[in-house]
């Protein structure tokens, strides 16, 4: 009896509920009552009540604690090695969070859209809570590396504003919304390394502040979360199957290819050069199979699987997109390699002061998000998005890549290029992000940013263990090369060279024999000569990345036809009431379009 009255109310809700096709081809039936159309269909008031402002600052906190667990740590490594180190595995605490957020972008946009936001965002704060209390007691730099990987994936869904937010406003809007959350984390995205090191010079906890703020900001993000943010659920955006009906369609296969091809590979990256010679058995056969797990994954998703794919082909048949995650992707392999490369440059070639170095490395976050604010805002209100593309695009790339002039007489033009092509690199980044939601229907926008978030998660994470191999093994050959033959030129004997290669480790000289001020200032001049010329081969090869960014820019869509006042959803719960215009009543057509 109860399956027949099932039945029949499901037929009695036939003609109010709306139909819409996903970008895999399935079909779903959602609740009128979540759609929200036009302005003029939203109730009075609905982006002044508790839950619509409840959400934004929740996601605002969502974000800052994603910053929290990656750009302080980031520029903070080798301190934080000196304290519970040393370790040869210290690369992996950036290089980790890096791969979470890769894994944990396409994950939490393709599950979101099906089992609904809230219990993934929850899901996502709860895990990133787990990571900041274990980063906060950490012993060693493994227990660090395992607080990173939490926080990583955590991360996925705390910049994924673009879809918590992004279905809330109107598409013109979603520009400035991304924006304001951009801003929001403006003291840590910015002034994060000074802030880092201020812990660790001026309290006794040190770098584990950086953990105590996010555990203090995750209650926070989960509290307003639970009671303020109440988007559709899954009962609303399937009229038409049970959760153990969606659960039984994953995409398991695609998930544990997707997922072991890609830490399998980074693992061979990041050891090359490292721990074994890029030509060892270990290197090469760890990346050989993680190249053929990502081979085998796009066969699976291809050819093989049938059901709903974890990655839809049909995504990738639409160039516009294309274009849009390819600049993305490349502008985060800029920016998450240039968080840790431009403090260790600081660092090397201009100033050992750790204060100095703290400020200057705000230029990496300072100039992103200029640009991120200039690229929301552009987004929606200057035509011609292609032309910004293609523009931000030559200059970012064009001024990175000419960073290979990079000397510790030229530090003045190091900053202007980096100011300014980072700048261009920030615009790139908040083009990308809000414009590909409005490439995709509403029912999809969690699928294609969680898409173009993997895989630009998954540029930084290479580009990070790519950029820092390169420069840590260029790194050792010029100065095995310009340090000793300065020192010994300088009056160093020849007998005390082993013990100055090990000086050069600490920055303590006093062990070595024969040392005095002449033959430090010889050496400290050979060592930046050293790093200069690795930073030259590192920027270098960038060079190939710009060309690929400047032509994907070529094929970038204009926006304006998709920059309506239609909004794609609309909070639930009590606060939030309908207006005179009951949604039983809208034209499925008009419903289907916004």
């Amino acid at each position: 009896m109860a399956s027949e009255h099932r039945e029949s109310m499901s037929d009695h809700h036939d003609k109010n509920r709306v139909e819409v096709v996903h970008a895999d081809g399935t079909v779903d039936y959602l609740a009128p009552e979540i759609v929200g159309g036009d302005l003029e269909d939203l109730p009075k008031g609905y982006f002044m009540t508790p839950q619509f402002i409840g959400t934004v600052i929740a996601t605002c906190t969502a974000s800052i604690c994603a910053y929290l667990g990656w750009v302080l740590p980031a520029n903070t490594l080798l301190l934080i090695n000196q304290d519970i180190g040393p370790s040869v595995n210290l690369n992996w605490v950036a290089t980790i969070w890096t791969l979470g957020s890769s894994i944990g972008f396409l994950l939490f946009g393709r599950l979101s859209d099906i089992f609904g936001r809230k219990v993934l965002v929850q899901a996502v704060n709860v895990l990133g809570l787990v990571g900041c209390i274990v980063g906060a007691t950490a012993k060693d730099i493994n227990q660090l590396i395992g607080a990173n990987g939490c926080n990583g994936l955590a991360a996925a869904g705390q910049l994924s504003f673009g879809i918590i937010l992004g279905e809330l406003v109107p598409n013109k809007q979603r520009g400035p919304i991304v924006t304001l959350v951009f801003f929001s984390s403006m003291p840590f995205a910015v002034f994060g390394p000074v802030i880092a090191r201020s812990f660790i010079l001026k309290t006794s906890l040190g770098w584990r502040w950086s953990y105590i703020l996010g555990i203090i900001l995750e209650v926070i993000t989960l509290v307003l979360y639970q009671f303020l943010y109440h988007p559709p659920k899954f009962a609303q955006l399937h009229e038409n199957k049970t959760k153990w009906q969606a659960f039984k369609e994953l995409d398991f296969g695609g998930i544990f290819l997707f997922v072991t091809g890609f830490v399998v590979l980074i693992i061979g990256l990041s050891w090359g050069g490292q721990a074994y010679p890029w030509n060892s058995a270990e290197v090469i056969s760890t990346m050989t199979v993680g190249g053929m797990l990502i081979v085998a994954f796009v066969i699976y998703e291809v050819y093989i699987f049938k059901g709903v794919p974890l990655m839809p082909p049909r995504l990738f048949r639409k160039i516009g997109y294309v274009a849009i995650v390819a600049c993305a992707c490349i502008g985060a392999m800029v920016y998450y390699a240039m968080t840790i490369i431009w403090p260790t440059a600081v660092g090397t070639l201009y100033t050992t002061d750790v204060m100095e170095i703290g400020w200057q490395s705000c230029l990496v976050g300072g100039c992103v998000l200029l640009g991120q604010i200039i690229g929301g805002f552009s987004l929606s209100y200057v035509p011609k998005v292609k032309w910004q593309a293609i523009a931000a695009c030559a200059i970012g790339g064009g001024l990175i890549s000419s960073l290979a002039s990079i000397s510790p007489y030229h530090h003045t033009a190091a900053i202007v290029q980096g100011f300014i092509g980072l700048t261009a690199v920030g615009i790139i980044d908040n083009i990308t992000f809000p414009g590909v939601t409005l490439l995709w229907e509403a029912q999809d926008i969690g699928l294609a940013t969680g898409v173009l978030g993997s895989i630009r998660g998954m540029g930084g994470a290479i580009a990070q263990a790519l950029y820092v191999t390169i420069l840590t093994n260029k790194a050792g050959v010029y100065t095995a090369k310009y340090v000793p033959a300065a020192a010994t030129e300088a009056g160093l004997p020849a007998s005390s060279i082993t013990a100055l290669f090990a000086a050069l480790a600490t920055g303590d000289f006093t062990s070595v024999p024969g040392i005095n001020n002449k033959i430090i200032a010889a050496v400290g001049a050979a060592s930046q000569r050293a790093y200069a010329s690795s930073f030259k081969i590192v920027f270098l090869a960038t060079i190939p990345f710009t060309v690929i960014l400047v032509i994907a820019a070529c094929f970038v869509p204009d926006m304006d036809k998709y920059l309506h006042n239609n909004v794609a959803k609309k909070l639930q719960g009590k606060g939030i009431k309908e207006n005179q215009h009951t949604h039983t009543n809208v034209d499925i057509a008009d419903v289907e379009k916004a």
